[in-house]
C-alpha cells in the first residue's frame, strides 16, 4: 500500500481536461506525486485493516486540507478527509440573559455551579448542522441566529473592544471582596464571588450581609424581583429595630408592581410570596384567606414586625384542618391510572396525618358533571384541589375560575386563562427528563455543545425541543438534532458525526482517480456530549453503534432507556449515563408499598407522582419548602408555577461498574432549612 498526498488543484486539473487526455494525465500526475512524497512511502502487505478513529484537524483559512490516500488496488478502500472549518470569533455570552435565569430559578436545583475558574472555549466554530425536517419544524421558532463578528475601523490611538467574561474572585474574605466589586460597578463578579461561599459556614450577621450584597447586585442588573427576594430572605437574620424599617421598604416596593406580577409572586411559600399575599389581603381580605395565610406563613417575619396595617393577620386564628379534595378517574378507561395515583396520595396522607390536621376527600372525576366540577372550586368544604388528570378536564375545571388553589396533574397552558387562584402543575412530562440531562451535563462541563438524537415521535420531538431550549439557558449550544430511523439508526449517527460527508468525499475522489480507496473516517470534534431519547430495547442496540462510529470518550446520556436489568447488560452501556427517577431506582416508599397492586407494575410511576403531589400540597398548605427530594425526582416549584423534576443519573463506567447519583442542589441562603444552621 502506498500513501500519497494530493491536493484539490490536481483533482481540478483532471476534471477540466478532455476525456481523451485524462488517462495520460492521471498516470503522469500520480507518478509525479509519488516522486514528491517518496520519502513518506510506506509499503504494507495486502491485508485488510480495521479502521481506527482519527482526530479532525482544523485547517488554515489560506490553505486547503490535505487528503491522505492509502491505495491498494486489490481491496475496496475509502478515503480519509479533513472537514474544512471556518474560523470565527468566540461566541459572546449575554450575561444579562443568564443572570435573569439564575435569579428566577434561585429556589430550584437548576442553578448551575458557579465557576471559580476562567472558562475556556475553542476559537473554531464548526459549520452549522441542518436539522431533520421533522425536528426543524418544531424547533425553528426557538433557534437563535448567531450573528457574525462586526469590524470597525480604528485609528492609531483607539483600542479594540475586548469582552471579558465576569469571573469569581478567589479570596479568604469573599464578603469584603464582593462589596468592593459592587462599589466598582461589577455586580456579576460580585454575585459569582459570593455564590462560591457555603452558607452553612456563615454566621447570622454574615448571612444578612451577603443577602444585602446580592440584592444590590441584582438591582444594578435591573432585576428587581430577584433583588426583592433577597431583601425578603434577609429579614430572617436582622434585629427587630432594623426589621421594621426593612419590612416597610419591601412592602412599598411591592406596591409599585403590577397586579399580575404581585399575584404570581404570592403563589409560593417563601418570604417574598408571604409579603405579596399579605399585601393583597390588606385590600381584599376575608376570614378564610387570612387564616390560610397564617397556617402557611406562621413563622413569617412580617408577624414579628407588628405593623399596624397588618393587625388583621396577628389578630386572626389559624384554621384547624387543611381541607384537600382529590379529583381522579376511578372508573372508565383511565381507572387503573387514577387508582395508582390515589394509592400514592393515601400513602403520603397516612404518613403525615398523625402530625398535621388534614381532611382528605377523594372524588371520581368520571361521575362529575360540568356543573358539579365547577362547584368543586367554590365549595366551602375545600381549600385545595389535587387533579384532575386528563388534560381536557383540567382545562374545563380551570375555565370555571376556582376560588381555591389547584395542583393539576397535567400540563396545560394557563397564560391564556383568567384565573382567580394559584394553579400549580405536576406531571411526568418528558421535558423534565430532557432538562435533567442538560443540567447534568452543565454540572460537568462549561458551555457544552450537545448533539441530540431522538425517536421519530411526538415525545421525541418534545424531548429534542426541551433539550435545545434548555441548553441555551445554561449557556451552551446545540450542535445538531437528528431523528433516529426506526430500522436504520446508523443513518442519523453517520450524518451527525460527519461520517456521511467523509464517505461522499471518498466516493467522489475514487471516481475521479478510477481507484478503490481506503479511508478511516474522522468524526467532528466539536461535540461535548450526546443526548439520546429512545426506549430501553433500542438503547441497547444504539449505544454500541455510537462507539462503532468512533465516538470514543464523548459523554452519552440516555433518556427513556432505564431498565431494571442494567447490571446484566452493562457491557452494552459502557461509558453511559442513564437518566431515571428515584422511584425506578428504588425508594423507601416503593419498598413499603410492595403489597399494593400498582406499585410494582407499569403504573408504578403514577403511584410515585401521587406521593409527590400529596407532599407538595402539604408543603404549600403548611408553608414548608417547595424544593425537596421526591419519588419522581428532586422537585422544585418554579416561578412559572410548574413543579420541575430533576431526575437521577445512573453512571455505567468503562469497567461496567454502576453508580447512582441522586441530584443534590447547591446550598443556597434561600433555603429555609438553612435559616438556623451554623
Amino acid at each position: 500500500m502506498v500513501k500519497l498526498s494530493c491536493d484539490t488543484m490536481s483533482t481540478d486539473l483532471l476534471l477540466r481536461n478532455k476525456p481523451a487526455r485524462k488517462l495520460t494525465l492521471k498516470t503522469s500526475g500520480l507518478a509525479a506525486l509519488v516522486l514528491l512524497v517518496g520519502c513518506q512511502q510506506q509499503v504494507k502487505p495486502p491485508v485488510a485493516e480495521i479502521p481506527t478513529t482519527e482526530k479532525m484537524h482544523t485547517s488554515s483559512p489560506k490553505k486547503q486540507a490535505a487528503v491522505d490516500v492509502a491505495i491498494e488496488p486489490s481491496l475496496p478502500r475509502q478515503v480519509a478527509t479533513d472537514v474544512a472549518i471556518k474560523p470565527s470569533l468566540p461566541e459572546q455570552i449575554d450575561w444579562n440573559r443568564r443572570s435573569r435565569e439564575i435569579a428566577r430559578t434561585e429556589l430550584s436545583p437548576f442553578v448551575r455551579e458557579q465557576a471559580t475558574k476562567i472558562n475556556k472555549k475553542s476559537k473554531i466554530e464548526p459549520p452549522p448542522t441542518i436539522l431533520p425536517k421533522s425536528s426543524r419544524d418544531k424547533i425553528e421558532a426557538h433557534t437563535t441566529v448567531e450573528n457574525g463578528p462586526s469590524t470597525q475601523p480604528i485609528d492609531e490611538t483607539s483600542k479594540p473592544f475586548i469582552y471579558e467574561r465576569p469571573t469569581a474572585i478567589l479570596t479568604n474574605v469573599p464578603i469584603e471582596t464582593a462589596a468592593k466589586l459592587l462599589s466598582q460597578n461589577q455586580p456579576e463578579s460580585a454575585i459569582l464571588t459570593i455564590n462560591g461561599v457555603d452558607p452553612r459556614t456563615l454566621s447570622t450577621n454574615q448571612r444578612a450581609d451577603i443577602l444585602q450584597i446580592k440584592a444590590s447586585a441584582y438591582r444594578l442588573l435591573n432585576m428587581e424581583i430577584a433583588a426583592l427576594r433577597f431583601d425578603a430572605e434577609r429579614l430572617r437574620y436582622i434585629e427587630s429595630e432594623t426589621l421594621v424599617v426593612a419590612t416597610k421598604e419591601i412592602l412599598e416596593k411591592l406596591k409599585q408592581l403590577p397586579e399580575r406580577i404581585l399575584s404570581d409572586l404570592s403563589v409560593g411559600t417563601d418570604l417574598l410570596a408571604g409579603m405579596a399575599h399579605a399585601l393583597q389581603l390588606k385590600t381584599t381580605r376575608n376570614l378564610d384567606s387570612v387564616s390560610r395565610w397564617l397556617r402557611k406563613h406562621h413563622n413569617h417575619p412580617l408577624l414579628e414586625a407588628n405593623l399596624s396595617d397588618y393587625d388583621f393577620l396577628t389578630d386572626a386564628e389559624p384554621p384547624t384542618d387543611f381541607k384537600i379534595s382529590v379529583i381522579l378517574p376511578l372508573s372508565g378507561d383511565l381507572a387503573n391510572a387514577g387508582r395508582a395515583i390515589r394509592d400514592g396520595i393515601l400513602y403520603e396522607y397516612h404518613k403525615h396525618r398523625p402530625d398535621l390536621g388534614i381532611a382528605l376527600t377523594i372524588i371520581d372525576s368520571e361521575s362529575l358533571t360540568a356543573n358539579m366540577l365547577a362547584q368543586m372550586g367554590r365549595s366551602s368544604v375545600t381549600e385545595f384541589v389535587i387533579g384532575p388528570l386528563q388534560k381536557e378536564r383540567v382545562t374545563s375545571f380551570l375555565q370555571t375560575q376556582p376560588d381555591v388553589p389547584v395542583l393539576a396533574l397535567n400540563r396545560v397552558p394557563t397564560n391564556k386563562l383568567a384565573l382567580k387562584s394559584p394553579v400549580y402543575s405536576l406531571s411526568l412530562a418528558v421535558e423534565d427528563d430532557a432538562k435533567s440531562a442538560v443540567n447534568q451535563i452543565a454540572r460537568e462541563m462549561d458551555l457544552p455543545r450537545i448533539v441530540v438524537f431522538h425517536d421519530d415521535s411526538t415525545l421525541g420531538t418534545r424531548t429534542a425541543e426541551a433539550a435545545h431550549n434548555h441548553t441555551e439557558i445554561i449557556g451552551g449550544s446545540t450542535a445538531g438534532i437528528f431523528v433516529l430511523d426506526q430500522k436504520k439508526p446508523e443513518i442519523a449517527i453517520t450524518k451527525a458525526f460527519g461520517i456521511s460527508d467523509s464517505n461522499n468525499r471518498r466516493r467522489k475522489l475514487s471516481k475521479i482517480l478510477g481507484l478503490q480507496l481506503e479511508h478511516t473516517p474522522r468524526i467532528r470534534q466539536d461535540m461535548s456530549a450526546i443526548i439520546v431519547h429512545t426506549d430501553p430495547k433500542r438503547a441497547q442496540q444504539i449505544r454500541p453503534l455510537l462507539d462503532f462510529y468512533y465516538l470514543e470518550d464523548t459523554r452519552v446520556f440516555l433518556i427513556g432507556a432505564y431498565r431494571s436489568d442494567l447490571s446484566d447488560i452493562a457491557e452494552d452501556f459502557k461509558n453511559t449515563n442513564v437518566i431515571a427517577t428515584p422511584w425506578d431506582l428504588g425508594t423507601t416508599a416503593k419498598d413499603e408499598m410492595i403489597s399494593r397492586q400498582h406499585a410494582q407494575g407499569v403504573f408504578g410511576s403514577l403511584v410515585a407522582i401521587g406521593v409527590d403531589a400529596m407532599r407538595m400540597a402539604i408543603q404549600l398548605g403548611f408553608g414548608g419548602s417547595t424544593s425537596f427530594h421526591g419519588e419522581t425526582g428532586y422537585l422544585t416549584l418554579g416561578a412559572d408555577s410548574l413543579i420541575h423534576r430533576q431526575l437521577s443519573n445512573v453512571r455505567i463506567s468503562e469497567d461496567q461498574k454502576i453508580n447512582v447519583d441522586l441530584w443534590k442542589p447547591l446550598p443556597s441562603l434561600l433555603q429555609p432549612d438553612l435559616s438556623h444552621a451554623e
